[in-house]
């Protein structure tokens, strides 16, 4: 399991950016604007998810225990989005910002496709003793409900682009 602050992640090679924390009702905001990056950052299937002018908008909802991701290029179109399960959202004791905790199995939405992403990391976490069988159990529970609410869209989908 890794700590994540809102304010840390994808942003390692990233020379200038501007973030901006919103607190809503319901929700964290975290808007990322890329001003300068050396190397864009390019997954397997040749799509750029980071380069100079993009955006990175994560929502943190309070009371759940997940964090979404959406990936924005500079014309404000949504390229990825991202959905990373947790174990727990709160606010960092020491820094006053954001975090989830990690626990490694992710839901992918590129377009109309969505897959999960890293089941051998939280098999490994499992094997390797670093989280427990609740927990393991708890990653599978809360990943299979958000794929059952993304594919009957019952999915709260907030616009991202109203942050921008």
């Amino acid at each position: 399991m890794r700590k994540r602050l809102l304010t840390k992640k994808y942003l390692r090679d990233v020379h200038e950016y501007i973030i901006n924390i919103i607190k809503t009702e319901d929700s964290y905001i975290c808007v990322k604007k890329i001003i300068s990056i050396n190397i864009p950052f390019i997954i397997s299937s040749n799509l750029c998810l980071i380069n100079n002018g993009y955006y990175i908008v994560e929502i943190l909802p309070i009371n759940e225990k997940f964090c979404v991701r959406t990936f924005l290029n500079e014309k404000k179109e949504v390229l990825q989005k991202y959905i990373d399960i947790s174990l727990e959202n709160g606010i960092d004791d020491k820094t006053n910002i954001p975090y989830y905790d990690d626990i490694y199995l992710d839901i992918i939405i590129t377009g109309n496709d969505i897959y999960i992403d890293d089941e051998d990391e939280l098999e490994n976490a499992y094997k390797n003793k670093e989280i427990t069988k609740k927990e393991y159990n708890d990653a599978y529970t809360i990943c299979n409900k958000l794929l059952s609410e993304l594919t009957t869209n019952k999915f709260i989908n907030k616009d991202v682009k109203e942050y921008l």
